[in-house]
């Protein structure tokens, strides 16, 4: 059909639709601008090219919720913007696949985690908690404001602070991993969380501490928890790193223990110690065939050993070592203890499997005796010691 001057006169009696489902009718004043006939209705459009040289249509409005007048300014705007390069449909259509914070994170972001991290159970409940909070909102649509509002109700359900900086980390790290997969443009809205002062309940046996653990473990009567628990002293290695270990992953010739995936997803090798190898030698020796290849058997058949709670409680009350006094913390001591000695931070860091050097640089602040001696060098290089 030819182009015709849309005018009020002419939406007020248009053409019959003879049969037809509709009848489109181009404006011959403004180029792309459509008035689309349907029966008992009529819908405004504007037609354009794209820079590709595509035909796209982006609907304007029905006539009555927009007046004829309306529609040919809007038609007349998007024409300007679409002349200097402008694709609104291809802008809809992408704000439109932006997804909600929840689905992001269901399809997308715990995907991501799961495939990297071992240690994933506490990232996917912290994600229930973001998703409780602003998941319905569209990843474009949460604002800092949103995000100060998760923050407090974090801390009205009594949540401790470490908490608290652990679910602000994950959705900050979600929003920065959604802006580098390009899902969508703008800010971070929680690039600034207010992360909360934490303190660190980090124990550290001291020597005597440790000599008499040893000593209570050599007394302990589950055999196999009691060397396990004897290589978490002298290893600084995860708990599960130990409990999972099989024997094809220990070289007694390189003194090497391999984790095939450790937390960070990748495979970790733990260095043995003289110490470290006596232990498993002696558990090699109570290998038995029902074992199934795990170094640390547990009480049924085939399987692991699951968990060493009433070995370590046994073991630390004969110790005289505090209650508050967590297995994790063999880990710091063995950190902490290497660090006193003047081993680099580096070297402590690549030991333990830590990804990052920050993550070792706690240790550095217990270790006093080194850093008094450290502190000492310069004095003695100026000769300002009394002689020995």
């Amino acid at each position: 059909m030819a182009a015709i001057h849309l005018t009020k006169a002419v939406l007020a009696n248009p053409p019959a639709l003879q049969g037809r489902a509709k009848l489109r009718l181009f404006d011959s004043r403004t180029k792309g601008f459509i008035a689309e006939i349907r029966a008992n209705l009529i819908t405004f459009y504007y037609r354009y090219e794209d820079q590709r040289g595509r035909s796209r249509e982006i609907k304007l409005g029905r006539l009555g919720d927009v007046s004829l007048d309306q529609a040919r300014k809007r038609a007349e705007q998007l024409k300007a913007e679409t002349s200097l390069g402008g694709d609104p449909v291809a802008d809809t259509d992408r704000m439109r696949a932006i997804p909600s914070v929840a689905a992001f994170i269901e399809q997308r972001y715990m995907p991501h985690v799961v495939e990297r991290l071992r240690s994933h159970a506490n990232v996917k409940a912290y994600c229930r908690r973001i998703v409780a909070a602003i998941g319905d909102k569209r990843l474009d649509e949460v604002t800092a404001a949103d995000i100060s509002n998760l923050r407090r109700r974090l801390i009205e359900v009594k949540l401790s602070n470490a908490s608290v900086n652990r679910h602000l980390a994950t959705c900050r790290n979600a929003f920065n991993l959604a802006r580098k997969w390009q899902i969508y443009e703008g800010r971070n809205p929680a690039a600034s969380p207010g992360m909360l002062p934490e303190k660190s309940r980090d124990l550290y046996l001291t020597a005597m501490e440790t000599q008499a653990l040893v000593k209570a473990l050599d007394i302990e009567p589950n055999r196999s928890a009691a060397a396990a628990l004897m290589m978490l002293i002298v290893t600084g290695a995860r708990k599960q790193e130990i409990l999972k270990a099989r024997w094809e992953q220990i070289d007694f010739d390189r003194h090497l223990l391999t984790v095939p995936r450790a937390k960070s997803g990748k495979p970790r090798h733990i260095p043995l110690s003289e110490l470290a190898i006596r232990v498993l030698v002696a558990q090699l020796q109570r290998r038995k065939k029902e074992d199934a290849g795990w170094v640390f058997p547990g009480k049924f058949a085939g399987k692991p050993l699951e968990n060493v709670r009433c070995a370590w409680d046994r073991a630390r009350k004969a110790a005289g070592i505090t209650p508050n006094t967590r297995i994790h913390d063999l880990r710091h001591s063995f950190a902490s203890i290497l660090a006193n000695n003047g081993v680099p931070l580096n070297e402590i860091g690549v030991i333990l499997g830590h990804s990052q050097l920050s993550t070792t640089t706690r240790y550095a602040h217990h270790a006093p005796q080194r850093l008094v001696a450290t502190a000492t060098i310069a004095a003695r290089a100026w000769n300002l010691l009394p002689s020995e």
